[in-house]
């Protein structure tokens, strides 16, 4: 998680010392608290301190019985106010103590999107009033965001308005026969199948003659060995530019669709090549970050 602290404006390495300096200063000017019990004698805590609009450095730990407190780990976060999907979020526990994923099937990117989950507090507390483990929740919605270390502008493939609204009929077609052949259904899964190979052939013939950037306009894809960690192109639909208020560094903040999936982007303005505009591509690596939505309490 470290070397993300440079998307959200400390591009200078973090040392130990530098890192320590960081929590205590969060720990003593935080702008959002928040606590739950965490057994008999302890108190899971987590500290944000903001470090611009909709960005900063989150401390998570426990106070034990002599109310001293026991930092667990520190993070940078950038949060957003607008939905991503809606479709069933679980909760899962990270092998780390006090850290969770969110899962979600979206079958708009065609893969289990696992993101690291923001809002650990409320998902500590819902669990804890029905006494029941945090696989037990169930999400109804969630506010994606990501940070990035290295990213490329890439230009628009050009369409038409017919090319666009065939390629959505398309991708609703297609999800459909997701949703059919994640319900058992054999025909669905044939028709995916013969989909899947007849895009093989298509694409196999004109990749010899085209770029493949020209063929494939977006894609999200799991990347490495972090199950939270993405390789992702897709639209650009906003871009500002925001600055880092303690080292005034200076940071892009996007909105990305991708496949439908739209989540907020930070990225230091020095890790992306090129430069970004409504319409263009990002393409690059991303952690993801979630906060998730709890529709009813347990």
């Amino acid at each position: 998680m470290n070397k993300f602290f440079r998307a959200i404006g400390f591009s200078e390495p973090m040392s130990a010392a530098g890192l320590q300096i960081l929590i205590n200063q969060v720990l003593i000017t935080p702008e959002y608290r928040a606590y739950t019990t965490n057994g008999e004698d302890t108190l899971l805590a987590e500290f944000r301190m903001s470090c611009g609009p909709d960005f900063g450095v989150s401390v998570v730990g426990e106070f034990d019985a002599e109310d001293q407190f026991r930092y667990e780990y520190c993070y940078p976060y950038a949060i957003s106010s607008e939905i991503s999907t809606s479709q069933k979020i679980t909760i899962e526990p990270r092998i780390r103590e006090e850290m969770y994923a969110g899962v979600c099937d979206d079958l708009k990117v065609g893969v289990t999107l696992i993101f690291h989950l923001q809002n650990l507090i409320d998902c500590a507390k819902l669990a804890g009033e029905g006494n029941a483990d945090v696989r037990d929740l169930d999400g109804n919605s969630v506010m994606l965001t990501a940070l990035s270390s290295e990213g490329t502008i890439m230009l628009p493939v050009m369409k038409t308005v017919q090319d666009v609204q065939v390629s959505r009929r398309r991708s609703e077609k297609r999800t459909n026969l997701l949703r059919q052949a994640m319900d058992g259904d054999d025909g669905a899964m044939q028709n995916l199948t013969m989909q899947d190979m007849d895009m093989y052939a298509a694409i196999s013939h004109q990749i010899q003659t085209n770029d493949v950037y020209s063929l494939v306009d977006s894609y999200f894809m799991p990347y490495g060995v972090e199950c939270d960690m993405y390789s992702v192109m897709g639209d650009i639909r906003e871009c500002e530019i925001v600055r880092n208020k303690m080292t005034d560094e200076e940071l892009w903040r996007l909105v990305v669709d991708c496949n439908g999936l739209r989540f907020a982007l930070m990225i230091h303005t020095q890790d992306l090549y090129g430069e970004p505009e409504v319409g263009r591509r990002f393409k690059g690596v991303v952690w993801m970050q979630g906060t998730v939505q709890f529709g009813t309490e347990l």
